[in-house]
């Protein structure tokens, strides 16, 4: 039985199939590794790929906007009704520009109840696939379970992950449908427990520390029993990415976790945008681990492969479609990108940190 991994979206309009540039940049880190994966094999050959989707709930709620602004119970901290109108009007009312702008990570983090939707959606497709694949196992091992999130997507993978082990999400699935009928389509799955944990969690361009909206970190959780606590959670980061360094060095560290969390720090320079999800799967030191965690196929041998290959300069630096870059060139890329960082560790300075990073190196224009 062929295992399964989750793909969980950051921040922007995604459309159906959105994870194809994901699961392509996998594709093409496969070919790396002749002598572990034949020639023409695909990803899904080995792997179950689902594809989780949930910023159409925020389209929603900007369509229902003016109705729902004054009633949706708002986070702490500041006036994020009159944030989010602020940012509709920078944007021209373009959603895929208000997205790009980091709207999303305020209606997630500012309105609770957008915020259950969303996990909601989240819950569905993990509680019912791994429901679906537990059932067929027959009694036998279950699959491996994954989950690889990226940017906003690593906060409410946690979120999510967390209310799947400690809450009644089907409870809370009838509580918002019956409150926010129209942005909860995706909490219709069947009836499903959580019956297994995952094998492992990645977490790319991690925000979860300064995003999550849980008591705790799913990644740091401890149960009873240990059940469906996450054998190993994978967290990574590049250098240069301004998103995962935002108030980084001020966030209160988490608790330890029962089980280790393996660091994955990368630095190279393929294309301009760093922080883009496929970008950073391309990476050795990022695709091994989730190779080796759901694959048998790719052994020790083909880890330690990936491992000299990521040595290179080419995954040290400037390549892919940066090859016939100048180093001065990269220099003043790593320049513009350390400008955006900042240390102060709030919501709205990651948000302004997305604003800028869309406008800078995306060219995304309102």
């Amino acid at each position: 039985m062929k295992s399964v991994l989750f793909l969980i979206h950051g921040v922007g309009r995604q459309p159906v199939n959105w994870s194809a540039t994901a699961v392509a940049a996998l594709d093409e880190a496969m070919k790396l590794y002749p002598a572990c994966f034949p020639a023409g094999k695909k990803l899904k050959d080995y792997v179950d790929i689902v594809e989780i989707r949930y910023d159409d709930i925020f389209d929603h709620i900007l369509d229902q906007w003016e109705q729902l602004a004054n009633s949706l119970p708002q986070a702490a901290g500041f006036d994020w009704v009159d944030e989010i109108g602020k940012l509709l009007k920078k944007a021209g009312d373009d959603r895929n520009v208000f997205a790009r702008y980091g709207g999303d990570v305020l209606l997630y983090c500012g309105f609770a109840l957008v915020a259950r939707a969303v996990r909601l959606r989240v819950n569905s497709a993990i509680a019912t696939k791994i429901a679906d694949a537990v059932a067929r196992a027959e009694g036998g091992d279950p699959p491996k379970f994954a989950v690889a999130a990226h940017s906003l997507g690593t906060a409410i993978a946690q979120d999510s992950l967390h209310q799947l082990v400690t809450g009644d999400w089907l409870a809370e699935r009838s509580a918002v449908k019956a409150r926010l009928p129209g942005a909860a389509p995706a909490a219709d799955a069947p009836d499903a427990k959580f019956p297994a944990g995952l094998h492992a969690l990645f977490l790319v361009s991690d925000t979860s520390p300064l995003l999550h909206q849980a008591q705790t970190l799913y990644s740091h959780l401890r149960t009873a029993t240990g059940s469906f606590e996450c054998k190993s959670v994978c967290v990574v980061g590049h250098d240069f990415d301004p998103v995962c360094h935002a108030g980084r060095e001020f966030i209160r560290p988490a608790p330890a976790p029962r089980t280790g969390i393996a660091p994955v720090r990368v630095k190279h320079f393929h294309q301009e945008g760093i922080h883009d999800f496929a970008h950073y799967l391309s990476h050795p030191g990022v695709h091994a681990p989730i190779f080796t965690a759901l694959i048998p196929d790719f052994g020790i041998a083909c880890f330690n492969s990936a491992r000299q290959i990521a040595a290179t300069a080419e995954w040290q630096g400037l390549g892919g479609k940066l090859k016939d870059r100048v180093e001065a060139e990269r220099e003043a890329l790593e320049q513009k990108l350390r400008g955006m960082v900042s240390g102060h560790p709030s919501i709205k300075a990651l948000r302004e940190i997305l604003e800028d990073y869309a406008k800078k190196i995306e060219g995304v224009l309102p």
